[in-house]
């Protein structure tokens, strides 16, 4: 069974508030992540990459129920709110798409036929990417975290959204 997502009844008055707290916290993530690289920990520092991409996203919906809900409260559809997938997919409907590739040598692309582990794969900088450098899995008969990620082009992506932030 899907799961349920609670609808946001959010008075609009308050619509700037949330997008300032969105807008502070995507801020405070990139600091921690230019801190976590700097101590060469690229991989734990996508995670909270993917966060602020996250929040990122939540102020495209935010900002887009508001617009399409003219009601005071509007509603904010819940799945839209807080599924992890749907938020960074807004988010790359904005930010440059070739900011998104964090490490580029594998032999194959994701979500090929190749089993996970077998061969280096691109590291994307989504949902997916984010729990592949968060947990330790074990896959083709050896234990895995993986931190494929290049510095420079995670420090791109961080200047991409720092970007795209101010035009928001």
């Amino acid at each position: 069974m899907p799961k349920e997502w609670k609808d946001l009844s959010v008075n609009r008055g308050q619509m700037l508030e949330g997008i300032k707290k969105c807008k502070e916290n995507i801020t405070d993530y990139l600091l921690e992540t230019e801190l976590l690289m700097s101590q060469g920990k690229i991989g734990h520092a996508l995670i909270l990459a993917e966060f602020a991409i996250e929040e990122f996203g939540k102020i495209l919906v935010i900002k887009r129920a508001f617009e399409l809900d003219q009601n005071d409260p509007f509603v904010i559809k819940g799945k839209k709110f807080y599924d992890h997938v749907t938020k960074s997919r807004k988010a790359w409907a904005v930010l440059d798409k070739k900011f998104k590739i964090l490490y580029d040598e594998g032999v194959c692309l994701p979500n090929t036929i190749f089993e996970r582990g077998v061969a280096i794969e691109y590291t994307l900088a989504d949902h997916e990417g984010r729990l592949r450098s968060a947990f330790v899995d074990y896959c083709s008969g050896q234990w895995l975290l993986e931190n494929n990620v290049k510095e420079a082009y995670l420090r791109n992506l961080i200047a991409e959204i720092r970007n795209k932030l101010q035009t928001l």
